[in-house]
């Protein structure tokens, strides 16, 4: 976790007086479509945007995680199996965020979260870690404070929130966003001041990081050369709209020897794209399972 302050612009100071008592029993919206679960998403972020209509906040790389009072949702909405112990103390109002073992630990959080039977030792190494409140008619600033003062009284060592800083300049922004990269962390998500929580994509949230990423199916597999022969050199994977290309880069001895099965989803990361609009420098990062 970084040292930042919670932003607190001086015209939505609250104190817990100030929150009415509906808000702060129910956080009702349209989040539940059936059994989809309907979230904010992010789209990227451009540069002809007016920073200073936003704040930021460290990208986690975690499972997203809908908490509707009572029980944890993936945002293609199954179930999570959290131990009672793990959600005893937190607050009955609908929050959404990021089940999060630290930077560089995506594997270990999938792997605990994603279990039919949760296993308590592995849950202990995992935190909540909440980004919003889920209201359609409070303005980003009063939800701020609101999770402030959800997580303060819930007093949950598996909850937490994600701190958000004011962005002073463009310059500012990209040498945050340098310095979490350092320190091995996935990037930056930016949130306007004004914004409603609406269901899908939307330009008041925005993500930021210095490569893209994107998930694609293993449809095949080509065989390596030199000290990976007899191995899996590359997965032959099918992207959006039928495209098609191999990823290599990325794969560790134990994946090239036991490679993810066919009709598997994989999540990748590259730097652009070709003329042929292609991803460039395309690189494995992990196996995507389902209920993610």
């Amino acid at each position: 976790m970084t040292n930042n302050q919670y932003f607190t612009p001086l015209s939505f100071m609250l104190t817990i007086s100030c929150l009415p008592t509906a808000f702060a029993i129910h956080a009702e919206t349209n989040i539940k479509d059936g059994d989809k679960v309907q979230l904010m998403l992010a789209n990227e972020y451009e540069d002809d945007i007016n920073l200073l209509h936003y704040c930021m906040s460290e990208k986690l790389d975690g499972i997203r995680a809908f908490w509707d009072g009572e029980q944890f949702y993936t945002r293609n909405g199954h179930p999570i199996n959290a131990p009672k112990w793990f959600t005893k103390d937190f607050p009955s109002i609908k929050l959404d965020g990021e089940l999060w073992a630290g930077r560089g630990e995506f594997s270990k959080v999938q792997r605990t979260v994603l279990d039919d039977v949760p296993n308590d030792e592995d849950w202990k190494h995992i935190r909540y870690m909440a980004f919003d409140v889920i209201h359609e008619k409070a303005r980003f600033t009063f939800r701020s404070e609101w999770l402030n003062h959800a997580v303060y009284k819930a007093k949950s060592p598996y909850l937490g929130r994600v701190e958000y800083e004011t962005i002073p300049s463009r310059d500012a922004l990209f040498e945050r966003l340098e310095q979490i990269e350092r320190q091995n962390g996935e990037g930056l998500m930016l949130r306007k001041f004004s914004s409603l929580y609406q269901n899908g994509r939307s330009e008041d949230l925005l993500k930021l990081k210095s490569y893209q990423d994107d998930e694609a199916v293993v449809i095949g597999y080509k065989l390596g050369k030199g000290r990976n022969a007899l191995k899996t050199g590359s997965l032959y994977v099918e992207w959006k709209e039928g495209k098609r290309f191999y990823i290599g880069s990325g794969l560790t001895d134990e994946l090239r020897e036991n490679p993810p099965a066919l009709g598997s989803k994989v999540t990748f990361r590259f730097n652009g794209y070709t003329q042929s609009g292609l991803p460039r420098f395309a690189r494995f990062v992990h196996i995507r399972q389902d209920g993610a």
